[in-house]
């Protein structure tokens, strides 16, 4: 795709030649979030939502660190058929009370979720030859309330593997946290020994903008996974996306249509 855009005789793509061989994809963290509002081609993911912060043909490389790493046991490795089985632990026997039938309702639908900018800030630092750098945020609308969420690191998203004649049960030991989209902005660097969840409840009852922070059960299980409710509204999985990127947490995406 970049050598086609290359060979272009329109002279507002010509800045791509600027990439050279150093940067062989224009594959972002931007994409990668704005991604559920847009169509993808060869990895080219738009059309987007536009920013006031760049021209209609401008180029912005933008800057992201490496995600969070999770550090992987050669014990992780060879107990994984095991710890990866729906059935839990070889037994005799398995009781159907040791496994829950988890539905979403997707009659409680959120949509009080909505993108309102993307925002692309200049580099304060030297720029090197090419297109400029750029840190990128976005803000969004929950429920009347402007939120902003800074895409920091550039976290993957992989699509989970479509299933048949689901749903299929859980066993009850696989630890997980559920919570709806326009709930984890209160979730507060998920996966860390120190995370904290905002008491939305306390807030209230207090009227204060800073809300007290209370510990998230079983914050100190490193298996444990959060599940966002983000069905409905596309801005939602943006939403869910970009909060992601904000602390440095990739993701598995499933479409409930297809996989259970």
């Amino acid at each position: 795709m970049n050598s086609l855009i290359d060979i272009d005789p329109d002279k507002a793509t010509d800045n791509l030649a600027l990439l050279t061989h150093l940067h062989p994809h224009c594959a972002c963290i931007v994409g990668k979030v704005l991604a559920p509002t847009c169509h993808e081609v060869a990895g080219w993911v738009g059309p987007a939502r536009p920013t006031v912060d760049l021209g209609r043909s401008q180029i912005a490389r933008i800057r992201s660190k490496r995600p969070r790493e999770n550090i992987l046991t050669p014990e992780d490795v060879t107990s994984m058929s095991d710890r990866s089985d729906p059935l839990g632990p070889r037994s005799e026997i398995y009781p159907v009370a040791d496994y829950d039938l988890l539905i979403p309702d997707t009659d409680d639908i959120i949509d009080t979720v909505r993108l309102e900018l993307v925002n692309l800030k200049e580099a304060a630092d030297k720029q090197d030859s090419g297109p400029k750098w750029f840190e990128a945020s976005l803000q969004f609308a929950i429920d009347g309330v402007s939120w902003p969420l800074h895409l920091t690191f550039d976290v993957s998203f992989i699509n989970a593997w479509p299933c048949s004649d689901g749903p299929h049960p859980l066993f009850f030991d696989y630890v997980f946290t559920t919570r709806k989209v326009d709930e984890i902005v209160n979730i507060l660097d998920w996966g860390k020994p120190n995370s904290r969840e905002r008491s939305v409840r306390s807030a209230l009852a207090s009227g204060s903008k800073s809300p007290e922070f209370e510990p998230i059960p079983g914050r100190d299980d490193a298996e444990r996974v959060l599940v966002v409710e983000a069905f409905g509204n596309r801005d939602n999985e943006v939403l869910a996306r970009a909060w992601c990127s904000h602390w440095g947490l990739s993701a598995v995406v499933a479409d409930i249509g297809r996989t259970w």
